[in-house]
């Protein structure tokens, strides 16, 4: 098998040739990449959020969070390799571990393009081209998947991702291209990355559909009545979703679509009934 090369992050930065044997993941979603990748006993550290899947990682150390990562700990681990995210994880982090020698690959992930081709990258640089063609065959079936059901006129739509302040997911952000893969007009699209707004504002850019994430911040009941109560839902409707489902990415991207594409059509048929 001919060694990777040419393989550059999101920071344009060129790994040199050889798969990664000892991998450090600071990235849930790429922790849970690795192994379904078939890469699973590469891992030789995690995140504590780093959760599935449970039983393959209960015996994988876990060396703190994204954004408070034990940085003498990952070193200690001596990786290859340190799987990143620039949205996820601080750049003061990153550097440190490469000051110290601990090579560092960081994504950033804003389009399903950008899914497709962390899928080729790691399929390269884990000797996992097979698992990684799979894959992102399959992505591109979700994809077509979840284009064929969209509506004549795409309907409005906002993302909130936290509360106290309400922050809402902007433009160029991957929940922003989740979205519009599934045929919804962010209305916080002119704003990049997460914003903080008021529900008066949202209110106001009168969105169809608010879709309430179960993760960062746990969207219950009280943030519904909440919106009820500013009159941001009704008119508009206020959606439950699972939150891995909006910002993991990676081998998971297929399936969350298809399961975002299916709570929508359902949402829709209740909407019309």
């Amino acid at each position: 098998m001919a060694e990777p090369s040419g393989i550059r992050d999101a920071r344009g930065r060129e790994l040199p040739p050889g798969e990664r044997r000892r991998l450090v993941s600071l990235v849930p979603s790429l922790t849970e990449t690795v192994v379904e990748l078939g890469a699973a006993g590469r891992l030789v550290g995690r995140t504590r959020f780093c959760i599935h899947p449970a039983d393959v990682l209960a015996g994988v150390p876990a060396v703190g969070g994204p954004r408070d990562p034990d940085l003498e700990a990952v070193a200690g681990l001596r990786p290859d390799l340190v799987l990143a995210c620039l949205e996820e994880n601080r750049a003061m982090d990153l550097a440190a571990l490469e000051a110290a020698g601990v090579p560092v690959h960081a994504v950033h992930p804003r389009r399903l393009d950008d899914v497709d081709a962390l899928l080729a990258d790691y399929g390269r640089l884990l000797g996992a081209g097979e698992a990684a063609a799979a894959f992102r065959a399959d992505l591109a079936a979700a994809r077509r998947e979840a284009a064929a059901p969209r509506r004549a006129a795409p309907r409005r739509a906002a993302t909130l991702v936290w509360k106290d302040p309400w922050l809402a997911a902007g433009g160029g952000t991957y929940i922003d291209a989740v979205m519009a893969e599934l045929g919804l007009v962010n209305v916080y699209g002119d704003h990049e990355g997460y914003g903080q707004t008021t529900l008066v504002e949202l209110a106001g850019r009168r969105p169809a559909l608010v879709l309430l994430p179960s993760e960062p911040y746990a969207f219950g009941p009280a943030e519904v009545d909440a919106l009820a109560a500013a009159g941001v839902a009704p008119p508009a409707r206020a959606l439950p979703v699972e939150g891995e489902s909006l910002t993991w990415y990676g081998t998971r991207t297929p399936r969350a679509l298809r399961a975002l594409a299916a709570l929508l059509a359902a949402g829709t048929e209740e909407d019309e009934a």
